[in-house]
């Protein structure tokens, strides 16, 4: 099998999101399981293992081991992190319904043009628990600022219209910073 890969997979977005006013933003609390799909270099996944605290658990995966080795060398004495290597559009070694928080920055577009949301939307709903939230970070299609080229972008819409296909609530849409919307949604059951 030919993996596709998507064109700016792998890259960091560090330096474009605030990772620290972003998990404030979820409702995420002390004693979550956060999942962070596409965690990269796991900036994001470091900020929220501090808001779930010892009593809670980030799942952090990547489909790159790179990526998933510069999380290892930054987690320190940390013990609620886990870091994996694995695919997200396939079923990860993870039990059913025990993740809070699965969340998804600059990773959505991609799986679309992949057309991968099917197989990403069962794996998502299986790994919910009965009050679990999918939260969907992209960036805003707008032209001239940074992020994938125009026709890889989906507009705040488009993504509901995406969710909603697939049985999914949309609960919230947001403003996440000058490049990203975050959407908030809950799975039916």
């Amino acid at each position: 099998m030919v993996r596709k890969i998507h064109v700016d997979a792998g890259k960091s977005t560090r330096d474009l999101i605030d990772a620290k006013k972003l998990i404030d933003m979820l409702p995420l609390k002390a004693g979550d399981t956060f999942l962070d799909a596409g965690c990269g270099d796991g900036f994001i996944s470091l900020e929220a293992a501090s808001a779930v605290g010892d009593e809670g658990m980030v799942i952090a995966v990547d489909i790159y081991p790179e990526s998933v080795e510069k999380l290892r060398s930054r987690i320190g004495r940390r013990s609620n992190i886990v870091p994996l290597v694995a695919d997200i559009t396939h079923r990860l070694p993870v039990s059913d319904g025990v993740v809070d928080v699965y969340f998804m920055a600059n990773v959505f577009h991609g799986i679309v043009v992949n057309g991968e949301v099917e197989p990403l939307m069962s794996e998502v709903k299986r790994l919910l628990s009965g009050t679990g939230r999918l939260v969907v970070v992209d960036f805003k299609k707008v032209a001239g600022t940074p992020g994938p080229h125009m026709d890889l972008r989906l507009s705040e819409d488009e993504v509901i219209e995406i969710l909603e296909d697939h049985g999914f609530t949309v609960d919230s849409v947001e403003d996440a910073g000058p490049y990203h919307y975050l959407i908030i949604a809950t799975p039916g059951h």
